[in-house]
């Protein structure tokens, strides 16, 4: 009696492998709410470029004035983009030191980070809400915005943290080291976030 011939099956995605995909999935759909929102604040700015029959209050292009700060705080997070990056490449090779130190870097960067953004972004939420004060719209949108941005930075800060503590006690090596691997990412997206956000306000100030 004849048996089937065996079809080996293909191998199952690693679990590393699969939380990676995940990550980019949740990336990808926090990525069209920030756009959404950037899009929705861009267009209302236009709107308000020129006084319309309905509306006399206008907001010309030159009256918006960003907090100089913001430029500090862009600087903070791009290098602690940076020393996250060198954080993963560090514990993969096995470079213990150099992992703790650049995650300890890259957590007083976001600190630093949030620091100075936050008074920033408060002054600007405040300024365009004293120029805009007929049109609710343009407050509204810009306040969300702003507070989706200082949420995700602080969601991003807390695992961070607790990272940067279970390296210093050795929870991590070059065969483990999953959770380096998915903060980065979100950490990067936070960064490319931020300047595709701060761009938007200079062109649109």
């Amino acid at each position: 009696m004849s048996t089937a011939p065996h079809i080996p099956l293909p191998p199952l995605p690693s679990p590393k492998r699969m939380g990676t995909f995940g990550m980019v999935l949740f990336l990808a759909s926090l990525a069209m709410l920030f756009l959404s929102s950037m899009l929705a604040y861009a267009l209302t700015r236009i709107e308000l470029y020129h006084p319309t029959p309905t509306r006399s209050q206008f907001l010309p292009f030159g009256d918006i004035h960003l907090p100089p700060v913001l430029w500090l705080s862009t600087f903070l997070i791009v290098v602690s983009s940076a020393t996250i990056h060198y954080a993963g490449l560090s514990i993969a090779l096995e470079r213990q030191r150099a992992f703790r130190n650049a995650m300890l870097a890259t957590f007083c960067l976001a600190l630093a980070f949030l620091f100075v953004q936050t008074p920033a972004l408060v002054s600007l939420i405040r300024q365009q809400h004293t120029l805009v004060q007929t049109d609710i719209r343009f407050y509204f949108i810009i306040f969300i915005l702003i507070v989706l941005h200082a949420l995700h930075v602080i969601g991003g800060i807390i695992p961070l943290s607790v990272v940067t503590v279970r390296g210093f006690r050795g929870r991590y090596d070059h065969e483990s080291h999953h959770a380096i691997t998915y903060l980065a990412l979100y950490w990067h997206f936070l960064d490319i976030i931020w300047l595709l956000m701060f761009s938007m306000l200079q062109l649109l100030q």
